[in-house]
This record gives structure tokens, C-alpha cells and sequence, in this order.
């Protein structure tokens, strides 16, 4: 199967059965939970799926991403760009017996009698694979803009703030 549109829903078995391949493009502004991690939403995310029944009749999916993503510098409120490739091996599971059976290369892919929401799993393996603190190199990081503290032209000490509570407390 081959589709520039990808299935809303699947079924990882049934498709691992077959051998099924799935390549197309996913808009991130659909994504409810990763787009308003982002500072802009760009555009789509590229998606290759490739279903499988590995030597020991495991059923596993192999999801590769692709995108570029701009979000929010936490140095310079900056918007940064930040490219995202992952790749990963998601043994399907039914049980937790079974997931913690999977080889270490897998990781579980848990599926019941309901078809699977793909764009869940998407998203899923999108929000992990953003930085925990998205910022540009230094050398790259435009001034910060600061309010208060930053206009000291004079040169003059800066006042300290408890002073006023220290008055009060000597009343």
C-alpha cells in the first residue's frame, strides 16, 4: 500500500500479516496535542511505515518521521527551528505479559479489537522526540528582552527590593 494520504485508523496485525508498507504525509495543524507545542505550525510530517511478522512471529511496525518544526527559544523567545527524524520498532502487543516479553529492540505497541488511531501514535512519537528545553546555540541567540534590571545606564546601585520590608519591620 502505498498513499500520499494516510488511513485515520489501522489494525498493526493484520497489516504485519500482509507485509504492508504505508508512506505518506500527515498535516501537523490536525495534531491536537503536538501542534500547540509549536511556535509555528508549518506544515506536515513524513511517515513510512513498514509492517512486519519478525523470526519469532512477532508482529512489529517500523515508523520513521520525518519534519522540521519551529518552536520557541527559552534564551531569546526566538523562534528556532528544530529538525526531527525518528525511527523506531513497535513490537504489537495485546497484554502486558506480552510487552514485557519484546526483545529490547522493540518498544510495546499496545492494540486491542479496535482498530488503531494512527494519528495518535504520530503525535506520540512526535511530543518525545522534542527537546525538553528547545534553544538556539548560544552564538545564535539574539539578546534577550528583559524588563526590569537591564536599563542601568548611570550605572548607579541597584535598589534592593526588601528594604521597604526591613522599614516595616522595624516599626
Amino acid at each position: 500500500m502505498s498513499d500520499e494520504r494516510l488511513p485515520l485508523h489501522i489494525d498493526p496485525l493484520r497489516l504485519a500479516r500482509a507485509g504492508a508498507q504505508l508512506r505518506g504525509r500527515m498535516p501537523m495543524a490536525e495534531m491536537e496535542r503536538f501542534a500547540p507545542l509549536l511556535a509555528q505550525v508549518p506544515g506536515e510530517v513524513e511517515v513510512a511505515l513498514d509492517f512486519r511478522v519478525d523470526v519469532e512471529r512477532r508482529a512489529f511496525m517500523r515508523l520513521q518521521l520525518r519534519t522540521e518544526v519551529i518552536l520557541v527559544c527559552q534564551r531569546c523567545l526566538g523562534p528556532v527551528i528544530h529538525f526531527i527524524e525518528v525511527e523506531r520498532l513497535l513490537g504489537v502487543v495485546t497484554s502486558e505479559a506480552q510487552a514485557e516479553k519484546l526483545p529490547d529492540i522493540y518498544e510495546p505497541l499496545y492494540v486491542t479489537e479496535e482498530p488503531l488511531f494512527l494519528r495518535e501514535v504520530i503525535e506520540d512519537e512526535l511530543i518525545l522526540s522534542l527537546p525538553i528545553v528547545p534553544r538556539h546555540a548560544e552564538d545564535e541567540c539574539a539578546p534577550a528582552v528583559t524588563g526590569a534590571g537591564t536599563d542601568n545606564e548611570a550605572g548607579a546601585a541597584r535598589e534592593n527590593p526588601f528594604t521597604v520590608l526591613a522599614g516595616l519591620k522595624n516599626q
